[in-house]
This record gives structure tokens, sequence and C-alpha cells, in this order.
């Protein structure tokens, strides 16, 4: 819901027959970042391949991106840092980044690091420098003699005035006070850095909650009023959320922040419209043996499906052990080789396996067995059978009845 500041794209490296991938959009939840590494699903020993193929307006942070060796959560915490920016502060960051490489190029060759990018980013947003909008010294000058900050020049009529050399005067300023021209003003810094709090480079541990919404009241109400909500919650802590809200049965509510265990959740539910409905959903959820294996599981369901109603989301839930999912595998290839060293010893599905057309054997096999593959695996039922969700197999129960 917040402002995009990097896209990314996550998958494993080095290995030629994983499709396991994931896309993603900086900053991101909790929930989104342990989405995204159920949907690479890395085993022991295994690396992460990580590039940002999107920068959105930062595209100016590309080479120094390039050279770090960033880690998701470092990035996730920079992007986070920048999408808190106005413009104003944007300009900010831009000309201390301009600065810092100056200051840098002697000592360090002009390579930021992480954390300098992170400081850089929080004094933005913390009034350490002016931003001018004089994108040149000729403008930089006219801007300081119009409004004041030259006393010398006080007094004179508009005519002189005018002939002033507006470009010398603003380069004598800016070189005087060391600020820096950025794409659409002018930057000069005039307090220390402010240091940002240490970032570590793992993913930190999941969130508690399983679902969490930030609620507010419609802007044209012009009310500030805000409550999150960790859902499930009781019936109790709805009426007291409504209550702090002053809104009649949501009515008038909108969904600020949203952040689940199931990130796509907030798309096929119509929040907060229907938020004792997703209520009712995140006990069911809650109420899961097993959760943690078969959270990937349902999320592989409302995929394939492409689950637009929670009604058919809580069904699955409800019939999540009627499927089987296989993280292993991510791709016709992986599933022909699995299905290989299944039929036989290692040794003969090593020496077959260069003279097999793993792409078109493995599709025939998923086919054979009502599979298909998803972000987070191979997905069939138990029994083999055609998959259908519990709405499809009840309405041809019916007719198969009349």
């Amino acid at each position: 819901m917040g402002k995009k500041i990097f896209g990314i794209y996550l998958a494993k490296l080095d290995l030629p027959n994983s499709e396991a991938h994931a896309r993603l959009e900086l900053p991101a939840s909790p929930w989104e970042l342990h989405d995204s590494m159920d949907k690479v699903r890395l085993q022991e020993n295994e690396e992460l391949y990580l590039e940002i193929d999107d920068y959105y307006g930062f595209e100016y942070l590309a080479p120094h991106l390039m050279e770090l060796d960033a880690s998701l959560n470092e990035l996730n915490d920079l992007a986070g840092r920048l999408a808190v920016l106005d413009e104003t502060e944007q300009e900010a960051f831009d000309g201390l980044l301009r600065l810092e490489i100056q200051r840098n190029v002697e000592s360090n060759g002009g390579i930021l690091t992480m954390q300098d990018l992170r400081n850089l980013a929080v004094s933005a947003g913390a009034d350490c420098c002016h931003v001018v909008g004089a994108p040149s010294d000729a403008e930089l000058g006219r801007f300081y003699a119009e409004n004041g900050f030259m006393e010398e020049l006080d007094g004179l009529s508009d005519d002189v005035f005018e002939m002033l050399d507006f470009g010398k005067i603003g380069k004598a300023l800016r070189t005087g006070e060391n600020g820096t021209f950025t794409r659409n003003g002018y930057v000069v810094q005039h307090s220390e850095l402010v240091t940002a709090p240490p970032c570590a480079k793992e993913l930190p541990e999941k969130p508690e909650y399983l679902f969490r919404l930030t609620l507010g009241l419609h802007p044209d109400l012009e009310d500030d009023r805000t409550v999150t909500l960790e859902l499930p919650a009781s019936a109790e802590a709805l009426r007291k959320a409504q209550k702090q809200l002053g809104a009649d049965g949501w009515e008038g509510a909108m969904v600020l922040d949203y952040d689940g265990i199931i990130p796509q959740a907030a798309e096929f539910a119509d929040l907060p419209m229907e938020l004792d409905a997703f209520n009712d959903f995140a006990e069911a959820v809650e109420a899961m043996p097993s959760r943690e294996k078969q959270i990937p599981k349902l999320k592989a369901l409302l995929e394939h499906f492409e689950v637009t109603d929670l009604a058919t989301a809580a069904g699955l839930a409800e019939h999540i052990g009627d499927y089987i999912l296989t993280p292993e595998i991510s791709s016709p290839q992986e599933a022909a080789i699995d299905e290989l060293n299944f039929t036989m010893d290692a040794h003969s599905a090593e020496l077959l396996l260069p003279h097999v057309n793993l792409f078109t054997y493995g599709n025939e096999i998923i086919k054979d067995d009502n599979a298909a593959l998803t972000s987070y695996g191979l997905l069939h039922r138990e029994d083999y059978q055609p998959m259908q969700t519990p709405v499809q197999e009840t309405q041809e129960q019916a007719m198969t009845m009349e």
C-alpha cells in the first residue's frame, strides 16, 4: 500500500533445473519477506541470488548498490527509510549522497557502504540540510539575492539588480558553503549526519501475529484516528476497534496497512467490510494442525485456483489435508528427476539422466498426476484426482445427483 522503492528478483544461485523464484517490491512487510523465502525454498548449502531490477525513482542508486553485497533485509531496511521521505526530503537525500561521494572519493574511491546509505536516508528526514529549488548557479544566485540573504545587495534599484551576474554569485555561494546541485534543486548540509541503528543481514524472526490490519477513516471524513488489529481477534476486540474509530459496522473505515501470514489474502477479501468473515478465516488458519508446514500449501492452493472470495479460501483451508505440496519440485525437469530417482536406483538414474528430455517427460508426469506447478512447489490431490475447489466439488456432486 506504500511507496515502491525497489523491485527485486530472488532465485537459487547456479541451479539450472530450478525455477523457484520470487518477485518482491520493497519495502516489504515482515510476512511478505518470509513469503518470498517460501517461494525460493532455499535448501541447506544453497545460495540466494538477488537482483534489483527496478529502482523506480531512485535509479541514481544503481551504481552504488551494485557495488555492495547487500542482503534482502538490509535492502528492505533502506527501502523503508526512503519510502517515508517526502519530495523535499528525497531531494535532500540526493544532495547528501552527492556530498558524501565527494568526501569519500579520496578516502574510499567514492564507494559507499550500506550503513552510509542508511545514514543518509535517516539524515535526509532529520532536517540536517537546506533544500532550495534552484538547479543552476544562476537560479541559486538569484534566489539568494531576491530573498534577502545578501545584505550587500540591499537598496539596489530593479534595473541595477537585473544587471547582476547571478551565475557568478551562485557559483561563489555554492563553493563557499560546499553545496551541491541535485536533479531538481540545490542542497547544502548544515549539521552532522545522523547515524542509523544497526541492521542485521539475516531476516528477522517470523512475526508472532498471523494477520495485522491498521484501519483508519476515509480522508473525506477529515479524521486521523487509526486502530491496529491483530487477527484472529475476539468479538469484543472488534467492537472496541469500531468504537475507537467511531465507525458504524466499518462504514467509512479503510485499510491503511496490511500484513499477514498469507500476503495475498488482502487481495481476495473486501476489507474492512468483510472483516468479520476474514476474522473467521484467520481463526481457521490459526487452528490448522502443523500450521508451519500447511501454510505454503494453502498459499499454493489460493494461487492455483486464483481465489477471489473468502468462502473459497475458507473451504480450501478446511480441506487442506486433501492435497499434497512438494516444495522441492519447481520445474518439469525437477519433476522428471524426482520420478527417475523414485523408480530406479541412484546409479541407473544417473546414467539415464543425460539421455532423457527432462522437460517433456516432467510435463507428462505432472499431467498424469493431475498436478500443477505453483510458486510454492508441485501441488496435487492426495488421491491424484483432478483438482477442484470444495465449492466446485459440491456443485459437481449436485449435478451428478440430478
